[in-house]
């Protein structure tokens, strides 16, 4: 348990009184914003800002005064300005052997409950470094001497498309390496019923059905299957929540063989790989990623958000007619995803990918 009213945060203040001050402080700029009154607050990227609408407005002022919050975010960018770098250029020209101007941690006074200190030698080194890569328009910084991937005798590439908390209506999947009875290439199990509905479940059924006789041919053949997605939490979401959700239907699994197949070194997710392997001062997400490997989308409006309205009118949720176009737009979508998947990863394990400058050379 944890007494909310005690105080155990720097300055003395309780967990209730930093949130009082903080929802009051956050008042007094919204309510300052609708008066039209001079602003209370300037902007600071934090990782919210991702999915923010107004971010773009915010990006543009933040660009320019070169803002240091472009590259460091949240509570970082804070204690770097309380150390006097307020830019982007005033990061990339520090020295990490020497450390930062300003004062010493323990004189820069109290902080905010949960801040993050001053960064570390090992921390600055990289900060500087995407400064640097930053400025210098560097997409990807090597933090290892050689990024590693596990391969297999059999692979298969999976991007599920969803509609928000309504389910997921497409599984697509690449297949490629050691002949097993299959044709490769790229499948889709889709429903084009309004979401939600009970047809996912049958298009998730034959889904895991061919999924799962991958797995056996495998098995019987002796050879190594290895599955990739680009950051696994969307996807195991949904194969939790479909083999919850169409329990007993055709094709659907039971929660354990889900779980099971997850927790195998079969099931990878090359996020880690990639948040491990670089630095990325423009983020981490495949299509920002992707490019450094050669893979470019057919679709100049690629995106998730943009997907949601595809998907939209794709099946008529509005009420309009079912516009067959966006679902061809969708598959296309989902199949330049998965290749991009592919493209990365072959890539990862190229001897291009030494081509990334090392952090060393910045």
């Amino acid at each position: 348990w944890i007494d909310l009213a005690t105080p155990s945060g720097p300055g003395g203040r309780s967990v209730l009184e930093t949130y009082d001050r903080r929802h009051t402080d956050r008042l007094a700029v919204a309510e300052a914003a609708r008066s039209r009154a001079p602003a209370l607050a300037e902007p600071s990227r934090i990782t919210e800002c991702r999915r923010c609408p107004w971010w773009p407005t915010c990006e543009a002022a933040l660009r320019a005064v070169d803002d240091v919050s472009l590259v460091v975010r949240g509570d970082a960018a804070l204690r770097l300005r309380g150390q006097g770098i307020t830019t982007v250029r005033e990061l990339a020209a520090v020295d990490p052997a020497v450390g930062l101007p300003g004062p010493e941690p323990d004189e820069a006074g109290p902080s905010e409950q949960g801040a993050d200190p001053v960064p570390d030698a090992l921390d600055l080194v990289e900060a500087v470094a995407l400064a640097r890569a930053w400025r210098g328009d560097i997409p990807l910084v090597r933090r290892v001497a050689r990024p590693t991937v596990a391969r297999g005798d059999v692979e298969l590439d999976v991007d599920m498309e969803s509609l928000g908390e309504d389910g997921a209506y497409l599984w697509g999947v690449l297949l490629s390496g050691a002949d097993i009875g299959l044709e490769p290439g790229y499948r889709a199990f889709a429903t084009w019923d309004p979401l939600p509905t009970r047809d996912e479940g049958r298009s998730f059924g034959e889904f895991w059905t061919w999924l799962s006789d991958v797995r056996a041919r495998c098995a019987q053949r002796g050879l190594a299957l290895r599955a990739y997605c680009y950051n696994e939490q969307a996807e195991n979401r949904w194969l939790r929540a479909s083999a919850e959700r169409f329990a007993g239907m055709p094709g659907v699994p039971p929660a354990a063989e889900v779980e099971e197949f997850i927790a195998s070194e079969a099931w990878i997710d090359l996020f880690p790989v990639v948040s491990e392997s670089f630095l990325c001062p423009h983020g981490k997400g495949l299509k920002r990623v992707a490019p450094s490997a050669g893979f470019s989308w057919h679709d100049p409006e690629a995106g998730g958000e943009n997907s949601m309205r595809w998907y939209r009118e794709a099946v008529g949720l509005d009420g309009g007619e079912p516009d067959a176009p966006q679902r061809e737009r969708l598959l296309v979508y989902n199949a330049d995803d998965v290749r991009a998947t592919w493209t990365l990863r072959t890539w990862l394990t190229s001897p291009r990918v030494l081509e990334v400058p090392h952090i060393d050379d910045l």
